[in-house]
């Protein structure tokens, strides 16, 4: 019931604001397997809202802790001092450990759209089950993030402050806290259906990632390039948690390996 109370609502677009859309592709590894890829032509949700000048409504304390951090972020992507440029490479670093899914969560905050795009042999109710599914498994996960990185990060802050240098340490596990609370934020409004969200069919959606000449993961619905989709297909091909549908449709063999399996086949008779 409550799903289908969260399928209802999702579909009324809210009224007002700026129509922010997040574009959202399900794709397939081999017809069994997918994962959700959010197009990330667009610059984070964070860098978003300090290159905003329309965010002078904000309550002072919110507007004071959107300074101090955008100010953070200016010095330490710009600074060349030495000890901020060893900083920079570690949180940089550091980002690489987090899962590729989490810069589509994060934009979940301000999303006033969403746009599905699925394969056009799913049916739709398939679909919003998968995207259900899903948000509720990353929920439950972010939540558990939050309070573990709440915890570290004070005695962190605390007991690292006498080392010389950025306490790049203390500010990491800060940061994530923020970062995975946000997350959090964003997608309890989407399955309370405070943001609206469209289903798209796209055919070109029912083939499975291929492999370029260089061995890189590609797909034919994506326009332009795909950042982080190899990391994505590699963390779904190593979670146990990935959405395994064995209702789903057969898989669908890419034109290029179905003339190279016509051939053998040919070969063998």
């Amino acid at each position: 019931m409550e799903r289908g109370n969260r399928g209802r609502a999702a579909v009324v677009a809210p009224a007002g604001g700026m129509d922010r859309a997040v574009k959202i592709y399900l794709l397939s590894i081999d017809g069994r397997r997918c994962f959700f890829y959010a197009d990330e032509s667009e610059p984070p949700d964070d860098q978003q809202e300090c290159d905003d000048s329309r965010q002078a409504d904000l309550p002072r304390w919110r507007a004071w802790l959107r300074d101090r951090w955008c100010g953070v972020q200016g010095g330490l992507h710009h600074s060349e001092v030495g000890a901020v440029r060893w900083a920079r490479k570690v949180w940089v670093w550091m980002h690489s450990w987090a899962h590729p899914d989490e810069a589509m969560l994060a934009r979940l905050r301000s999303a006033r759209r969403i746009e599905l795009h699925h394969p056009a042999g799913r049916p739709g109710v398939q679909v919003l089950g998968l995207w259900h599914e899903y948000l509720d498994h990353r929920w439950w996960r972010h939540v558990l993030w939050t309070a573990a990185n709440g915890i570290v990060a004070p005695p962190a802050l605390l007991a690292l402050w006498i080392l010389p240098g950025p306490n790049i340490i203390g500010y990491w596990f800060a940061y994530r806290a923020v970062h995975h609370a946000l997350i959090v934020r964003g997608i309890t409004r989407v399955r309370r259906g405070q943001v609206a969200l469209e289903l798209r069919k796209v055919a070109a959606l029912d083939w499975p990632i291929e492999r370029d000449d260089e061995g890189k993961a590609r797909h034919g619905a994506l326009d332009g390039p795909s950042p982080r989709l190899e990391e994505h297909v590699a963390w779904t091909e190593s979670e146990p948690s990935v959405i395994v549908d064995p209702e789903g449709p057969p898989p669908v063999v890419p034109p290029s390996e179905a003339a190279g399996t016509r051939g053998k086949s040919s070969q063998v008779d």
